[in-house]
């Protein structure tokens, strides 16, 4: 398993393995992972990191939804 370099790429790998949208933010921020898939999990891990400020976070929202990221 690789690790993600991105947030983008952990994303991919998130919806290539089924996950909606919706799925992956609310769980971006746990603390437990309801998934059996290890690869999931540690996605999401790296996927927390990527989005430790409200900043990336927005960008996160943006990236999945499509909208613009210059949020005021």
């Amino acid at each position: 398993m690789a690790e993600v370099s991105s947030m983008k790429q952990a994303v991919d790998v998130l919806l290539q393995k089924g996950l909606s949208k919706r799925q992956i933010l609310t769980n971006v921020d746990s603390s437990h992972f309801p998934f059996e898939d290890e690869e999931i999990v540690m996605t999401f891990i790296d996927l927390q990191i990527e989005c430790s400020s409200d900043e990336e976070f927005n960008k996160l929202v943006a990236y999945l939804y499509g909208f613009s990221s210059n949020l005021s």
